[in-house]
C-alpha cells in the first residue's frame, strides 16, 4: 500500500466518513480528556496541526478549546470536508512524511489514529517530521489501535478501497519517537467504545526536546 492508494481510498469515502463522524467525539469522554490535558499542555507561542486530520473532528475540538489549529490530510476529498464542516478553518493537503511546514513552526501535534497507515519503515520518517516541525518542549498527542496486528479492507461504505490498518506497539512508538528527540510525557490505554472496532487503544503524549 502506497500513499496514492491511502489519498484515493479516503476520497473515495470523504463525504460518508465525514458524515459518520459528526459527533465522534461526543461519545469518547477520555479522548476528550487527552486532547483537554494536550491542549492545556502544549506551549502557546505557535500553532497546533491535526495531522492526518480527515473531516477535522479534533482539530475543531482544539479550535472550540481557543487552540489554534490547522489541519493536515493527504486525501484532498477530506480536505475539501474538513472546509464544509468549519468554514475558515486552515486545512491543507499534506503528507506527514513530507509536512508542509517550516523547521519549528509547529507548538504541537495531533496524530489521531494517522500512524495506523504507515508501513514500519516509514514511521522513522514521520517521527523525524514530527521532530524537524515541532519547536523544543512542542507536544506530540498519537492515538493509535494497540497490538501487532493488521487488518485490511476492500470495501469501505460500500465503496472499493485498499486500505492496511496496522495496529502499534506503544512500546515501539515511544522508542521511535524517542530516536527521533522525543521524551514520553503519558501513555492512557483503554478498551473498545460501544460502536467501535474491538481493539485497544492507545494514547502517547510526547515533548519535543
Amino acid at each position: 500500500m502506497d500513499s496514492t492508494s491511502i489519498r484515493n481510498s479516503y476520497d473515495a469515502v470523504a463525504d460518508d466518513y465525514a458524515q459518520g463522524l459528526t459527533a465522534d467525539l461526543a461519545s469518547k469522554p477520555l479522548d476528550r480528556a487527552m486532547l483537554a490535558a494536550f491542549a492545556e499542555q502544549v506551549p502557546k507561542d505557535g500553532p497546533v496541526a491535526d495531522v492526518g486530520c480527515g473531516p477535522a473532528q479534533v482539530a475543531c475540538f482544539l479550535d472550540d478549546l481557543g487552540v489554534p489549529v490547522l489541519g493536515l490530510d493527504v486525501s484532498p476529498g477530506m480536505v475539501a470536508a474538513a472546509r464544509q464542516r468549519r468554514p475558515g478553518l486552515d486545512v491543507r493537503v499534506g503528507s506527514m512524511l513530507d509536512l508542509p511546514l517550516a523547521d519549528g513552526e509547529l507548538a504541537g501535534i495531533a496524530a489521531f489514529y494517522s500512524l495506523i497507515h504507515l508501513q514500519p519503515d516509514e514511521r522513522p520518517r514521520a517521527y523525524a517530521e514530527f521532530a524537524r516541525v515541532l519547536r523544543p518542549g512542542g507536544l506530540v498527542l498519537a492515538a493509535f489501535h494497540a497490538g501487532e496486528e493488521v487488518r485490511h479492507r476492500d470495501s469501505w461504505f460500500d465503496r472499493p478501497v485498499s486500505l492496511d490498518f496496522f495496529a502499534l506497539r506503544p512500546e515501539d512508538v515511544a522508542a521511535g519517537l524517542a530516536d527521533a528527540g522525543f521524551a514520553l510525557a503519558a501513555t492512557l490505554m483503554r478498551g473498545p467504545y460501544p460502536g467501535e472496532a474491538d481493539t485497544e487503544r492507545a494514547y502517547l503524549l510526547a515533548r519535543r526536546l
